[in-house]
């Protein structure tokens, strides 16, 4: 009888077609840096360019709110693959030709690492040590339009001539950052490049001012400063995180009348990390849900950041 049921349901196993990411080295466990061989194009002065070297990892569900949240795979829309060489997804758009295995089901890209956009300094050299800011971008969705003007936004932070840094901005396919694919893209990026480890910060808008708190309070070691803008405040609360960023600088920044992200919750969250950090600023602006460019741009706020050395100002 055992043999007759093991005849009958093996032919179902063998046959039967099983879904998998179209990403297949699988990532460390807890947050033990993944390392793998990066396959870098060439680097260039004052650029930006495009890394997809840790689109091969496969990280666990760290994202439990996708399938809450029933989101769809935006990347297959048209001209919105996030994956291209290029970083112009409006002009010279090129579809990639991934060569996806057969059991490939690209609706689960979002369980890879990320791809990011960086931007190199106009006078890059290959010896020194620069510091390195990471952009958390905002929304939980995509299309062409957004993607290239989310990588040339970059282009439009303020640089200063006499402490140039490099800036990467992640492309997120779920809906919380993670701190873990965040913590290989910054190895990916100092196996390729000279960082001055002291001189790592972290900035975002909207879910990636959110993914700020989120990042930060996984990686407290790693960030000398941090600029969360107008941090949405779902899917869940991010002020019970102050407690693990007690110890880095902090520069928030919410408009009152944002009815997009809640005023009341950043507002909240200053009022919490200020009881327990000596180091906080709180930006409170007009502009609704928008606003960043002139942040961004502004030499005042950015010399805040790049002023911070890990441990010590």
């Amino acid at each position: 009888m055992i043999r007759i049921i093991i005849t009958l349901i093996f032919p179902l196993i063998v046959f039967a077609q099983i879904d998998c990411a179209p990403c297949n080295i699988n990532a460390n466990s807890d947050l033990e840096i993944t390392k793998i061989k990066s396959d870098w194009p060439e680097i260039t002065q004052g650029e930006l360019i495009k890394i997809n070297s840790l689109t091969n990892i496969l990280y666990e569900n760290d994202d439990k709110y996708w399938e809450i949240w029933e989101r769809k795979p935006w990347w297959n829309n048209e001209k919105s693959d996030p994956w291209i060489e290029g970083t112009n997804w409006t002009d010279n758009y090129t579809e990639p030709n991934h060569n996806f295995k057969d059991c490939v089901n690209d609706s689960l890209r979002w369980l890879c690492g990320y791809s990011y956009v960086l931007r190199t300094p106009k006078n890059y050299k290959k010896n020194k040590k620069y510091p390195l800011v990471i952009f958390l971008h905002g929304g939980i969705s995509s299309n062409a339009r957004s993607l290239t003007r989310r990588a040339q936004s970059l282009e439009n932070f303020y640089m200063p001539e006499n402490d140039e840094y490099i800036i990467a901005a992640p492309i997120k396919l779920g809906i919380d950052w993670s701190p873990k694919r965040i913590q290989d893209v910054v190895n990916d990026i100092q196996s390729n490049m000279k960082i001055n480890n002291k001189r790592i910060y972290l900035t975002g808008l909207s879910m990636g001012g959110r993914g700020t708190f989120i990042v930060a309070a996984e990686l407290p070691n790693l960030f000398a400063a941090i600029m969360p803008f107008s941090p949405h405040h779902q899917p869940y609360s991010y002020v019970d995180l102050s407690e693990k960023i007690k110890h880095i600088p902090t520069y928030l920044h919410h408009s009152k009348n944002d009815k997009t992200s809640k005023f009341s919750m950043a507002e909240l969250a200053y009022k919490e990390l200020s009881k327990i950090n000596n180091n906080v600023e709180f930006n409170i602006g007009n502009s609704g849900h928008s606003g960043w460019g002139k942040l961004y741009a502004d030499k005042e706020i950015i010399n805040w950041l790049l002023s911070w050395k890990k441990n010590k100002k």
